[in-house]
């Protein structure tokens, strides 16, 4: 009886990043929430696509970019260690993206961007899945590749195989796409999804016989990622509000894994807040942050829409308003960058304390 209750009780113990309830509304399922109404207020209300696009891009978007810019550029201690690496970075981005317009390679930065934008929505899921690997000692080898491997599976399937199904998506690719090579295509990426999910389901039953944790986060984290981008991806959604609802669901969990990290480093009541400089009172409380995350949305995306004529992107015609577009635009690639390396838990152990790992 002992051992039974002992082996129930491993099955069910979690531990979360910051509670379950804050981690259920935030990480997984209020973020996928969020991109469900994204896609149900233009599926079945008719909302205007370009009028949620804009509220997401303004409320979401420019806001979260800002959240990266508040615990880097704002910080004098993380701007004394990356320093040269932050303004090299900042210059090269607000340079190269008119660079390439003026170039006429405008139409290869867009299909790049929406390739770089998706694996970063990728990448901090992933990240989201290994802080719960962490939390819940979940290390073992088999479980180590076995995540990996079917999540990436999972994750990009219908994002790989988009262009098949989307006229639009098709028109963006630099090569025809021929039907019986497609097919092919197509069903053998869905022949190594299924033979992932049956070798990940296969452990998971494994591991509850075995009276082993199934680590509950991280498969509501999986429950929730996973879904939504099967549904957007064949929704006949036009591609700009595909990438909106799948980013809305990023743009919330980063939102509450920064604000966590903040109050954690610049808590006003923290002797040591002073010395991160601006930092400490932008993100300090959250008045002073969402304040001037909304000061930065109106500056790279309020404003253009007021610079620029309607509908103007990276595919229209007109040389000047692609430069002034991508002017604009760079924030965004910057935040790709940056971000990929201020989260590396790993290798940064200030980093593991903020987050409470």
């Amino acid at each position: 009886m002992a051992t039974a209750s002992f082996e129930a009780q491993e099955r069910i113990r979690s531990s979360w990043i910051v509670s379950p309830r804050a981690d259920l509304l935030w990480f997984t399922a209020g973020g996928a929430a969020a991109a469900y109404v994204f896609w149900a207020l233009w599926r079945f209300t008719h909302v205007p696509l370009l009028l949620l696009v804009a509220i997401w891009a303004i409320v979401f978007d420019e806001t979260h970019g800002f959240a990266t810019i508040s615990r880097t550029y704002l910080d004098a201690e993380e701007r004394q260690r990356r320093g040269r690496w932050l303004w090299g970075s900042l210059a090269f981005f607000f340079a190269i993206c008119p660079l390439l317009v003026f170039l006429h390679l405008g139409d290869e930065m867009e299909l790049a961007t929406v390739l770089w934008g998706y694996y970063h929505v990728f990448k901090q899921h992933y990240g989201f899945m290994m802080m719960y690997k962490k939390k819940n000692r979940d290390f073992k080898p088999v479980d180590m590749k076995l995540d990996k491997i079917f999540f990436a599976a999972a994750f990009y399937y219908p994002f790989l195989t988009y262009p098949l199904h989307d006229k639009e998506a098709a028109a963006m690719l630099p090569f025809p796409i021929i039907p019986r090579l497609a097919s092919l295509y197509e069903n053998l990426l869905l022949f190594l999804l299924i033979l992932a999910t049956l070798a990940y389901l296969v452990r998971q039953v494994q591991k509850w016989k075995g009276g082993q944790s199934l680590n509950w986060p991280k498969q509501f984290l999986f429950a929730a990622a996973i879904p939504v981008n099967y549904l957007l991806l064949r929704s006949g959604m036009p591609l700009l509000g595909i990438y909106a609802a799948v980013t809305i669901f990023h743009n919330v969990q980063y939102h509450r894994l920064v604000w966590f990290y903040n109050r954690n480093k610049y808590n006003l009541n923290n002797a040591d807040a002073r010395k991160y400089g601006l930092a400490t009172l932008v993100n300090g409380r959250w008045l002073t942050y969402v304040a001037a995350a909304a000061l930065y949305a109106i500056v790279f995306d309020v404003v253009p829409r007021f610079v620029l004529p309607a509908g103007v992107g990276l595919m229209n015609v007109g040389t000047r308003n692609q430069i002034i577009f991508s002017f604009f635009a760079a924030p965004g690639l910057l935040h790709y960058w940056v971000d990929g390396h201020i989260w590396k838990v790993r290798s940064d152990p200030e980093l593991r304390t903020y987050l409470q790992l």
